[in-house]
């Protein structure tokens, strides 16, 4: 009868030791966000806004939603109204500035003090983290 030959739970630990060190080493450059990525979660995000924005406009006569507060637009984009809605399920996080709150008028996109800012005049949602992403 042949012998097979197994691995003792000494050997099992120590390759498990090994591979442990090897992905603490190789992970986290795979899981950090870089600049390309943090773009296209941006872009994401605008798309996102822009498709459901268009899309409550078309249900509600050409109206955009509650804009007197951030809270009121949220509502009106996450909750369902009636028979329509809700059109996101929450409102992105800007990557760029970690925040997931919109704005409406006053200065331009790219004031950093939202991560989003909707033009209540024209519909334009931005980005609000700074000026060159405002033109996205």
């Amino acid at each position: 009868m042949k012998e097979h030959s197994r691995l003792s739970y000494l050997e099992i630990i120590i390759i498990a030791v090994v591979l442990g060190v090897i992905g603490m080493r190789v992970v986290p450059q795979f899981v950090e966000a870089g600049p390309e990525s943090q773009i296209g979660e941006l872009i994401d995000g605008l798309q996102e806004m822009r498709a459901q924005l268009d899309l409550y406009r078309a249900q509600h006569a050409g109206s955009l939603p509650d804009v007197d507060s951030f809270t009121g637009f949220e509502a009106a984009m996450t909750k369902k109204t009636g028979r329509y809605g809700p059109y996101i399920r929450n409102i992105p996080i800007n990557p760029f500035n970690d925040l997931d709150t919109v704005r409406f008028d006053g200065e331009p996109a790219g004031a950093g003090t939202a991560g989003w800012r909707l033009d209540t005049d024209t519909g334009v949602f931005q980005a609000d983290d700074s000026v060159p992403h405002a033109d996205l």
